[in-house]
């Protein structure tokens, strides 16, 4: 089994732990290099000057992680390393992603300041955003447990590309989930032809597995509740960065009150 190389930002709060110990669970049984990385906020002196020495506050923390990390872990197979950088958010984890041939990216969905309001920070936004790597993001609330149904999102309005269709089977392949496609449509006109070539194109990808297909309609459905009603046994969400719009229409009920069920359900992001 190839091994996997997994970037791991931390911030060193209770959130980052949490998703540190669900990615030692998921990947249990695989060989996996786990890179952590914490990262100082940049200014342009420090750039010009190249800060990279870890500080001695810093170095204490990873050294506090690890001696956790090392109590929890149980694969022998599992390898650890940490990194430091002083360097804008984006731009050091793109260097990571390419110095160390990641193949995924997990975060916490929120940071230190684990503001309740909020179910995506800021940071955990534009890394799965702005980052062209798969990335999951595991919320506070979550506990790993076997993963046996996904639910994909989609209006079809987006043509889903081969590599990006590659990634999501190979992980739905991974965690020996079924999946199940959540069409999302606006008006009763829908689904447009392109947008059945690209319902086509999906299923066709998922092949010979055939997925469980649910349509919903937000003028005629108003109140996405009933999704969750439907799909209780959901246990992650994978989603196109592309279609990330669409978490507005999961996140929110028609009140504009969030919706606490997705709080505890990880987020796959895939790119093109």
């Amino acid at each position: 089994m190839k091994k996997m190389n997994i970037l791991l930002p931390t911030d060193f709060s209770e959130n980052s732990r949490n998703a540190a110990a669900y990615a030692l669970q998921f990947f249990e049984g695989i060989p996996c290099s786990f890179h952590f990385l914490h990262i100082s906020p940049s200014t342009p002196e420090k750039l010009a000057n190249g800060h990279q020495l870890i500080p001695e506050d810093v170095e204490e923390k990873f050294e506090n992680l690890m001696a956790w990390i090392n109590e929890i872990k149980k694969n022998p197979e599992h390898h650890f390393q940490i990194s430091y950088k002083v360097n804008y958010l984006i731009e050091a984890v793109r260097e990571m992603v390419a110095e160390k041939n990641i193949d995924l990216i997990l975060m916490g969905t929120k940071g230190a300041s684990n503001q309740k309001e909020i179910i995506l920070g800021k940071n955990t936004s534009d890394v799965i955003m702005k980052v062209k790597c798969p990335a999951l993001a595991i919320s506070e609330n979550a506990v790993f447990k076997p993963h046996q149904e996904i639910l994909f999102p989609t209006d079809y309005k987006i043509r889903y590309s081969a590599k990006m269709l590659e990634s999501f089977k190979s992980f739905t392949n991974l965690s020996k989930t079924s999946v199940k496609i959540l069409e999302l449509y606006t008006t009763e006109k829908e689904p447009t032809e392109d947008q059945m070539i690209n319902r086509e194109n999906l299923k066709n990808s998922l092949a010979p597995e055939i997925p469980e297909i649910q349509t919903f309609y937000s003028l005629k459905d108003s109140d996405p509740k009933v999704l969750f009603r439907a799909n209780k046994n959901v246990d992650m969400i994978v989603m196109a960065a592309k279609n990330l719009n669409l978490c507005q229409k999961l996140l929110k009920n028609h009140n504009n009150h969030q919706i606490p069920f997705i709080r505890k359900l990880p987020l796959l992001i895939l790119h093109d």
